[in-house]
């Protein structure tokens, strides 16, 4: 059969805001408005650039909930953009677009393939016997709390390589709603080849007995959780029926988070010299996008009085502004959070014959002693099955590196309580 290819895109959230974004300049702020819009644009132009049968959305194509216009007309408008390329487009709706909130009157191109609220299918070059078929559902409305995946199963052609277009939480993803939910397992049953999926931001790809199944993410990062390349899948069927898939980041701006240790600093200049370094490491890593980046300062050290006051992290925010906000690409300092701790010599407080010295002994043999680990877990057990905790822990008790990280963590704030008792008692 002939080669086929198309893009994969999924959570466009055209008009969506920048969450919790502290007040920028005008100039930042109009960036960030049209940030979502200029995504999809590179979107549409990466399908005419590659000449692609096809563009698939799988869902999520706006974000208000007051159903935004502006941005119905403006995905619209790109979808001609392609029908004047001789591009077809196939579109599901997800929670953020059901088909109750589109405007009746936005009218979709004549060569668009828009799925309603029961599975049907079309072909991705109509009237080519040898065409992948392209399968879909869109929600009728937000809350869709059922497996649709069995739809699927009921309608697949066997022999003719099969592309499912959905918006579902595959594999109960905690971090998203349980929309559409269903398993890998079920998407592996149906005989698609590949699951074109939207709903978790995150790119994912999903190896299936006979296929794949590809998170793209979304095509722009908006909030601090959302870091790193943002952007689509392109996708081609080879002649032997093969699948050969590529990310194509297509966002404008980049979130990032940049740590620094103060632990290595005794003075400001070589501390505050190296944040700088970071930043420039965090553009050089966004290819020439614009960054909206947080920095938090950690560990013990002699900076600890100074950098942990709520004046000196505002006003380096706003100094790491001055300096880096007019640039092109801009870099934006969302905020600065600190952590740090007071500077403490813990080689001299293990040596000491008192209540300090016996509870830094104590936490080094939990480390190195797999008895002590047992009694530790023993102690842990009721707080991991009490029902009002456990959506603040983890599934299981901690093991390993994250036992050891757990003890480091209580070792550093019983420190900071003891010897900051000592300190406050001089």
């Amino acid at each position: 059969m002939p080669s086929y290819r198309f893009v994969h895109a999924a959570d466009l959230h055209l008009d969506s805001p920048f969450k919790g974004l502290r007040r920028v300049s005008p100039k930042i702020a109009e960036v960030l408005r049209r940030s979502t819009f200029d995504a999809f644009t590179a979107v549409i132009d990466l399908c005419i650039t590659e000449q692609v049968d096809a563009l698939l959305v799988a869902g999520d194509v706006f974000d208000s909930a007051d159903r935004s216009l502006g941005a119905q007309l403006r995905f619209v408008d790109g979808l001609k953009r392609l029908e004047s390329s001789g591009i077809r487009s196939f579109v599901c709706h997800g929670n953020h677009d059901p088909r109750d909130a589109w405007h009746s009157q936005v009218s979709f191109p004549d060569n668009c393939c828009r799925f309603g609220h029961t599975v049907t299918s079309s072909e991705l070059r109509p009237g080519d016997p040898d065409s992948p078929v392209v399968y879909g559902y869109s929600y009728p409305t937000k809350e869709i709390r059922e497996n649709v995946v069995p739809e699927f199963e009921q309608i697949v052609q066997p022999g003719r390589f099969s592309i499912g277009l959905l918006h579902a939480n595959v594999g109960a993803d905690t971090g998203h709603e349980s929309y559409a939910p269903c398993t890998i397992d079920d998407l592996g049953k149906v005989g698609i080849r590949y699951w074109a999926l939207g709903h978790v931001h995150t790119r994912q790809e999903i190896s299936l007995p006979e296929g794949l199944a590809v998170y793209p993410g979304n095509t722009q990062g908006r909030h601090a959780n959302e870091t790193g390349a943002r952007g689509v899948y392109l996708v081609t069927i080879t002649e032997n029926g093969s699948i050969e898939s590529s990310f194509r980041p297509v966002d404008l701006v980049r979130w990032e988070h940049i740590e620094v240790d103060i632990s290595d600093y005794e003075e400001m200049d070589p501390f505050e010299w190296e944040i700088a370094h970071q930043i420039d490491l965090a553009l050089e890593r966004s290819d020439g996008r614009h960054l909206v980046y947080r920095v938090h300062l950690s560990g013990r050290g002699p900076l600890h009085t100074l950098v942990n006051h709520q004046e000196y992290t505002e006003e380096l925010s706003n100094r790491l502004n001055d300096d880096w906000s007019e640039r092109s690409p801009f870099a934006y300092c969302d905020r600065v959070t600190a952590t740090t701790r007071q500077d403490i010599n813990r080689d001299d407080l293990v040596e000491r014959e008192d209540f300090v010295g016996d509870l830094l002994r104590f936490f080094d043999q939990s480390r190195d002693n797999h008895g002590d680990t047992e009694d530790l877990l023993d102690g842990l057990k009721p707080l991991y099955e009490n029902p009002r905790l456990r959506k603040y822990l983890s599934d299981s008790l901690p093991q390993g590196t994250e036992l050891t990280a757990l003890l480091d963590e209580a070792e550093s704030i019983c420190l900071d309580l003891l010897v900051g008792e000592e300190s406050d008692e001089n």
